[in-house]
């Protein structure tokens, strides 16, 4: 997993891996990606899953950072980035990236759920300070999963324990941690969640 912060009107090259598929999970700004021959407009809360040998570019547009995660499947090889100085940016009007809707996940927050079979579950949502939607903490068997807060603060409950998180932490919670996220201000924590292996419902345990 890669952590990457774009300066304003900044571009990567254009370039391609051989041996490795990527997801590109955008957190803050906005911007343009090269997939091949499509260009798509991207925003937070957007991931856009590129195969290998697909050609792909970021290019911040805006006059502000433009954030975003790059999961590698296997795991990233610098040996593995292919650039050609005879190619160029196709000729295409930038699309917008439709995210899949809104939905409200069993632990009470509201999530933009991706599925990214045989790789991973990556959920970017939104935790409130809401009592009605404060759930209990659940434990997975099969499940390890790491926390992204992208924005705003609170606390992870872990094992009964609760710990002080903020924007840019990073949490890994380990199959049979008992865990919980938890908003006690008025702004959303944002947040985004990898689970690896997929999530299955199933894998969701209280006692």
């Amino acid at each position: 997993m890669a952590h990457v912060l774009m300066n304003p009107k900044a571009w990567s090259l254009l370039h391609e891996h051989h041996r490795v598929d990527e997801a590109y999970i955008i957190t803050h700004g906005s911007g343009h990606l090269i997939r091949g021959d499509t260009v798509f407009a991207v925003q937070a809360g957007d991931v856009l899953w590129i195969p290998r040998h697909t050609r792909h570019k970021l290019i911040n547009t805006s006059a502000t950072s433009l954030e975003h995660l790059v999961l590698a499947a296997p795991p990233f090889d610098s040996a593995d980035v292919y650039l050609d100085e005879s190619w160029g940016d196709p000729k295409a009007t930038p699309q917008p990236f439709v995210q899949p809707p809104v939905d409200d996940c069993f632990d009470g927050a509201r999530i933009i759920a991706y599925e990214l079979t045989g790789v991973a579950s990556i959920a970017f949502g939104w935790v409130m300070a809401d009592p009605t939607r404060h759930k209990p903490a659940h434990y997975n068997k099969d499940i390890t999963e790491w926390i992204c807060v992208v924005e705003g603060g609170g606390f992870i409950e872990v094992d009964g324990v609760s710990y002080p998180i903020r924007r840019g932490d990073w949490i890994r919670i380990d199959p049979d941690e008992k865990h919980a996220l938890r908003n006690r201000n008025d702004q959303h924590m944002i947040v985004v969640c990898i689970c690896t292996p997929c999530f299955k419902m199933e894998d969701v345990h209280y006692k």
